[in-house]
């Protein structure tokens, strides 16, 4: 069985993976495109490692196998799927890759977004529940406001994570988003 501190490698890795697609891919010099529309800059995307996962899904597949990382593990963490019982895909797939984070600041999971408004699926799609990320639990942006929050014991509630980093990037680290409709009392 895989340890937690194994299965956050894992999501690290994924994490470095995404950003560097997004920053030195034709593919992400056009979500960089979409990203500077929404007026976000490249130090903001440094600076809270955003990145992109590739639509051919077996460019991500092919990068972890490279790092050793068994289909197992990319699967305990959300990042691979099975489908008819044998056929592995990757879990995102042409998505701007906002990594969520543990309060700690560990990669515990993923938010993807769509670059387009039009085309198939949600807006947003979470990682699915693992034992490193339970949607319900898990405040958008705490690991970097959590120290303020504590210290003035109030916070700043938005909806969406580049909302949530756009005010935490400009000095407002008390800000935190819900996981979509899994904001309740917990």
């Amino acid at each position: 069985s895989l340890s937690k501190s194994k299965l956050k490698e894992v999501l690290q890795e994924a994490m470095e993976f995404y950003h560097f697609y997004l920053l030195y891919t034709d593919e992400g010099h056009q979500a960089l495109k979409y990203l500077f529309s929404r007026g976000l800059d490249l130090d903001f995307i440094r600076l809270f490692k955003v990145g992109l996962s590739p639509k051919q899904g077996r460019v991500f597949g092919k990068a972890m196998q490279k790092l050793n990382f068994s289909g197992e593990a990319l699967e305990k963490v959300g990042l691979i799927k099975t489908y008819d019982k044998v056929r592995k895909k990757a879990f995102f797939s042409a998505r701007i890759m906002f990594p969520i984070l543990d309060h700690f600041g560990s990669v515990i999971g993923f938010s993807g977004r769509k670059t387009q408004d039009e085309g198939f699926g949600p807006k947003y799609v979470n990682t699915p529940e693992t034992v490193l990320f339970k949607k319900s639990h898990t405040l958008y942006g705490l690991s970097f406001s959590r120290r303020r929050i504590a210290k003035e014991k109030k916070a700043i509630i938005v909806e969406g994570q580049i909302d949530a980093l756009r005010l935490i990037e400009e000095g407002f680290n008390l800000t935190v988003a819900g996981q979509g409709t899994a904001f309740t009392e917990d």
